[in-house]
C-alpha cells in the first residue's frame, strides 16, 4: 500500500486527443499526455521525465459485459493483455479514492487491452468467451502498467463505458479511424453521402457519446479540485 500523501506531480494518461481535451484547467503540477495503443508506451515514459509521484488513466473503454452500460463508472483492479498475461493496480491515496467515491459511483472490474478496435456485439462477446475475468476493454492500460513496473509510482485507471452490448459502433466508422485514433473527416463524410440514412444511427450515437463524455469532464474536474 502506497502511503496516504498529497501527490505533488500528477500525470494524467488519456488514450485519446479528444478525451485529453477535456482538462480545460490545466494545473502547474498536471501534465497530460495521451497515447493510443502501443502509442501508450512513450506517453508514459513522458510522463516519467516530469518526475510524476502517481499516474491517473482516464477515458472510454468499451463493455463486453452486460453487467456494464453506457455510462457507467468502472475501477480497474486487474489488467489483462491478449497473451493473458496479467498486472494490477496499485492501490493508493485512500483520502483521493475515498473522495472520488463520495462524488460518483464506482463499478469495480478488470480490463483487457486490445491491440485492435472492438466494435461489434459478436466480437465482444468472442472477447468475453477468452477472457471470463474481463469485463471491459480498452488499448492502453495494460502498456502504461507494464511501463510502470521498473518504477515505484503508482497508478488508478478509471473508464467510462461508452459503447456496450446494446449497440454496435457502425463498422465504416472504424474504417475511417486513423492509426492515432482519429477520424479522418473526409473519409467519414464519403461514407455518409454514400447512405445519408446513416446520419439517424449517428445522431443516436452522439447521444451516447455525448453522455460518456459529460461523464468522464466531471471525474475529470473532481480529481484536479480533490487532488
Amino acid at each position: 500500500m502506497v502511503p496516504n500523501k498529497k501527490f505533488k506531480k500528477i500525470g494524467f494518461i488519456f488514450g485519446l486527443k479528444k478525451e485529453m481535451k477535456l482538462i480545460s484547467n490545466k494545473k502547474e503540477n498536471n501534465f497530460c499526455v495521451y497515447g493510443y495503443g502501443k502509442a501508450s508506451i512513450n506517453a508514459t515514459k513522458k510522463l516519467l521525465k516530469h518526475g510524476v509521484d502517481i499516474i491517473i488513466n482516464l477515458g472510454f473503454a468499451g463493455s463486453i459485459s452486460k453487467k456494464f452500460k453506457n455510462g457507467d463508472i468502472v475501477l480497474i483492479e486487474k489488467i489483462y493483455n491478449e497473451k493473458k498475461e496479467k498486472l494490477s493496480t496499485f492501490k493508493f491515496d485512500r483520502n483521493l479514492l475515498r473522495n472520488l467515491k463520495k462524488n460518483f459511483n464506482f463499478l469495480k472490474c478488470d480490463l483487457l487491452t486490445v491491440q485492435k478496435i472492438v466494435i461489434g456485439k459478436k466480437e465482444k462477446l468472442n472477447l468475453l468467451k477468452k477472457f471470463d475475468s474481463a469485463s471491459v476493454v480498452d488499448m492502453e492500460a495494460f502498456h502504461i502498467k507494464k511501463e510502470l513496473l521498473r518504477t515505484e509510482i503508482p497508478m488508478i485507471s478509471i473508464k467510462v463505458i461508452f459503447d456496450d452490448l446494446s449497440f454496435d459502433i457502425p463498422f465504416y466508422i472504424k474504417d475511417c479511424i486513423r492509426y492515432d485514433g482519429e477520424l479522418e473527416i473526409i473519409k467519414f463524410l464519403i461514407q455518409i453521402i454514400k447512405k445519408p440514412q446513416r446520419i439517424i444511427e449517428l445522431y443516436k450515437l452522439k447521444l451516447k457519446f455525448s453522455r460518456s463524455r459529460k461523464i468522464l469532464k466531471e471525474i475529470i474536474n473532481t480529481i484536479q479540485t480533490i487532488e
